[in-house]
Formats: structure tokens, C-alpha cells, sequence
């Protein structure tokens, strides 16, 4: 999924609980896990030519159950909205990214299980399926889950800026 999906869904997934959290934040824990893992696995794609031992796909450190839950940790330790939220926003990442999964590929061994688990099938994250960002992104826009998701998290976000348009000027 891309942007407009992880934040239209991802937002829109919390329900009540988005009011009382900082929405740039909760943006912000939406992306995270991609703003993080995809640069880092394309770091060292570009810089090495392959990808690194551990670091072989794009679904690695942020998408990890071990981030989610030292996110949490932190976010009980300092009590504060913009930690929640951020929080909050990856797992809801974590979740659509499951959603994804479970609708494509639905195998116990795909990519987000070994990255969710790390490191309980072993040291290494998930291996890509490509080689290059063009391939990755050439691949995920044939997936239907990726297209759908696009197209109903734009709505979301579309309907939510119409209806904030529409109360400031009322």
C-alpha cells in the first residue's frame, strides 16, 4: 500500500481514538515503517549492489513486531499524545500491511510474518521478490489489495478535507 491508503485507512481504523491523538503524529506512525525500511533496504541495494545479510528486503527493522512493541514501551514510559499516536499509526500500518498478505499471499512464510516475528523464523528479515525500485514498484501496482486501497484511503481523506473545508467556512 501506498500513502493515501496507509494514512486514509489507517486513520480512519481508530475511530474515536484519532480525535484525541495528534494528527500530525498519527501520520507520521502510518508512513514510519516504509519511511524507514524502504530506504534502508534501497541504501544498501545502491550502496552495495546487493542487498545486506539482515537487511534483504524492504519489510525489515519498522516492520517488526520488536519496533512495535519498543514504540509502545516508550509510548507507557513518557505518557505523552505524540508517541501514542505515532504508535498508533504503526499499527495500523502493521495491520494493512497483514491485510495485504492475507489477501495475496496468503502463506505462513510471507514477507510480513518473517518481518512481524523477527527474529522467531531467524536472523534475517524477508527476502524481496525484486531487484530494483522500478521492479517494486512495477509489482505493486499490479496488486488489486494495493489498488483498492489507494482508491479507498484517497476517498477517506478526500471526504475528511471536504467536511473540514465545509465547517470552517460555516
Amino acid at each position: 500500500m501506498f500513502v493515501l491508503g496507509h494514512v486514509g485507512i489507517g486513520t480512519r481504523m481508530l475511530f474515536g481514538l484519532r480525535e484525541r491523538l495528534p494528527p500530525r503524529w498519527l501520520v507520521l506512525g502510518c508512513l514510519l515503517p516504509d519511511l524507514i525500511d524502504k530506504p534502508l533496504f534501497y541504501g544498501l541495494l545502491w550502496a552495495r549492489g546487493h542487498p545486506d545479510t539482515l537487511i534483504s528486503g524492504s519489510r525489515s527493522v519498522a516492520h517488526s513486531g520488536v519496533f512495535a512493541l519498543a514504540l509502545l514501551a516508550l509510548a507507557f514510559a513518557l505518557r505523552r499524545p505524540a508517541v501514542w499516536a505515532v504508535f498508533a499509526g504503526v499499527a495500523t500500518h502493521l495491520a494493512l500491511d497483514i491485510g495485504g498478505e492475507l489477501v495475496v499471499t496468503p502463506a505462513a512464510d510471507s514477507s510480513i510474518w518473517i518481518a512481524i516475528f523477527f527474529p522467531a523464523f531467524g536472523w534475517r528479515f524477508p527476502k524481496a521478490p525484486f531487484h530494483s525500485i522500478f521492479e517494486h514498484l512495477r509489482l505493486t501496482a499490479e496488486n488489486i489489495y494495493v489498488i483498492a486501497g489507494e482508491i479507498v484511503g484517497g476517498a477517506i481523506l478526500l471526504r475528511a478535507w471536504r467536511l473540514r473545508r465545509k465547517s470552517q467556512s460555516s
